[in-house]
């Protein structure tokens, strides 16, 4: 490593995490979104039962909400797309913490329709499924923050390169 700057060895490990963060959160919205996008009906009966939102726009959210989450998911993986991708994942993971405690204060026994649309005889961790959210929260405002400082460094230098 001796031939390596200081400034590059003591970036890489973030940018290796960055990346791994990255790559964790594209999987986890795909691998979520497939399941639904298999089982819409299903999905949709997931959706109803947070008594939140009923009977059409509980359709239209079945059928919408997986293909959003996949398009996010792989939107993290290309450049060109990657903030707007984690802008709307910020927003989804917050939407899906108020969910689950909503969900948890009234005392709502359900499948919360995450990774699995079916029915499950355990009941709902609702304490863990916020905790997962508040970390995948954590990993994408990490992406966010990192890409907005590289795209604001590529303007300065590209504002260098000019003058």
């Amino acid at each position: 490593m001796a031939g390596i700057s200081p400034r590059i060895r003591s970036t890489a490990l973030p940018a290796y995490l960055l990346l791994v963060g990255r790559l964790v959160l594209s999987a986890a919205f795909i691998m979520a979104a497939l399941p639904k996008i298999q089982d819409p009906v299903a999905f949709g009966v997931s959706v109803e039962a947070y008594r939140v939102i009923t009977g059409k726009l509980a359709i239209w959210i079945a059928l919408a909400l997986p293909w959003l989450e996949l398009v996010t998911g792989f939107g993290l993986l290309i450049p060109q797309i990657r903030r707007g991708s984690a802008l709307i994942i910020v927003l989804l993971l917050i939407l899906f913490i108020s969910l689950h405690g909503s969900a948890w204060a009234r005392g709502l026994d359900i499948n919360c329709g995450c990774f699995s649309v079916h029915a499950s005889d355990k009941a709902p961790d609702y304490l863990w499924l916020i905790l997962r959210n508040v970390g995948l929260l954590a990993a994408c405002f990490c992406v966010l923050i990192r890409d907005w400082q590289n795209s604001e460094q590529g303007t300065l230098r590209e504002g260098a390169s000019t003058s």
